[in-house]
């Protein structure tokens, strides 16, 4: 029977306790855990050996370097860099990486150079490339059921752009096979307090991105609305709405018939494109995937390229907004590398 892998997660929020709890769906046991609460691990985990509870990610790497098969790391956004980097530096083979991976686009760099030299397998982890539903909405539009991809659009209520719509700009690049052009961003300077503390800045608000190959990217998370988010793909010939809250998939596309007909008429009938979705989306599920594909020695979904490329969309809608909405294109480059934003 072959060796059970191991693994060690430094952060045990939130996100900290579902990566607990998705090691233990595919096997693999926890040996140690390091968060700046100490206690709190206690208590959610009493039974959990104390000696390998750290009150600091540095105790664990050096502890327990050559223990683990496998890092979570799930700290707030602006350790990312630093505790990948140590990581990687001790040795630790397999690194999976909350987002964002870094704050600023230099870390990000630096994280993935580190990871190279050292032969260090990272991950960075946005949930949707493990997705069997998004790979066979992938797969619809390479089939041009809805034409080709005209625009997208996200919606979510008072979020910041950093945490959450970040997603969403991975999710755009798996998609549309392209990379951003340029981004015009306006941040809501509402002033929301960050739940998470006042070191975090990480304002919502609405920008449009374009693709290089010319599809259109629209997002709105600013701080006035209180509603679920959706995601919509337009083609040229149809729609894919996506309520992932509610489990709620919805193509409609202009039959082959009616795709003949000019685009001006826009009323022209769509059929509804049968699809059903393969499972509710699930974070700890999800987050599974993408720690069974670093262990099994696969190629990686969601690498440290790609997490550094969403970051970047970030990035260039906060350079924007400082540069009174004006057009930032891709990739940043000069005094851009320098912006650095406070992602929880």
């Amino acid at each position: 029977m072959a060796e059970r892998k191991k693994a060690a997660i430094i952060g045990f929020g939130g996100m900290g306790q579902r990566h607990h709890s998705a090691y233990a769906s595919i096997g693999v046991d926890v040996v140690a855990i390091s968060d700046w609460e100490p206690q709190k691990v206690r208590t959610l985990l009493p039974s959990f050996d104390p000696d390998r509870i750290y009150h600091t990610y540095q105790d664990l790497i050096e502890n327990e370097k050559d223990n683990v098969d496998i890092l979570s790391v799930v700290t707030n956004g602006p350790t990312h860099a630093e505790i990948t980097i140590c990581g990687s530096e001790a040795g630790i083979r397999n690194i999976l990486c909350e987002k964002p991976m870094a704050t600023n686009l230099p870390d990000a760099q630096r994280v993935i150079d580190v990871c190279r030299k050292n032969n260090t397998r990272l991950a960075v982890n946005h949930i949707r490339r493990w997705s069997p539903d998004y790979s066979k909405i992938k797969a619809i539009i390479k089939n041009g059921i809805i034409g080709d991809i005209r625009h997208m659009y996200f919606s979510c209520g008072s979020t910041g752009i950093g945490n959450f719509a970040i997603h969403f700009f991975d999710t755009a690049r798996f998609l549309t096979d392209s990379e951003p052009d340029w981004a015009v961003g306006f941040l809501d300077m509402t002033g929301t307090p960050n739940p998470r503390g006042k070191s975090f800045v990480d304002p919502g608000g609405y920008a449009v991105i374009r693709f290089k190959n010319g599809v259109r990217f629209f997002i709105d998370t600013s701080e006035d609305t209180g509603v679920q988010y959706s995601f919509q793909i337009v083609g040229a010939y149809g729609r894919i709405i996506i309520d992932e809250l509610n489990d709620h998939w919805e193509i409609r596309a202009r039959n082959a018939d009616n795709k003949k007909i000019p685009l001006t008429r826009y009323g022209t009938d769509m059929d509804p494109v049968s699809f059903r979705s393969e499972e509710k989306l699930d974070i700890v599920r999800l987050t599974s995937r993408a720690m069974a594909e670093l262990l099994s020695g696969q190629s990686i979904s969601s690498t440290g390229d790609d997490g550094r490329k969403s970051l970047e969309m970030v990035i260039g809608i906060h350079l924007s907004d400082d540069a009174e909405n004006a057009k930032v294109p891709f990739p940043v480059t000069g005094k851009g590398l320098e912006k650095d934003v406070k992602i929880a």
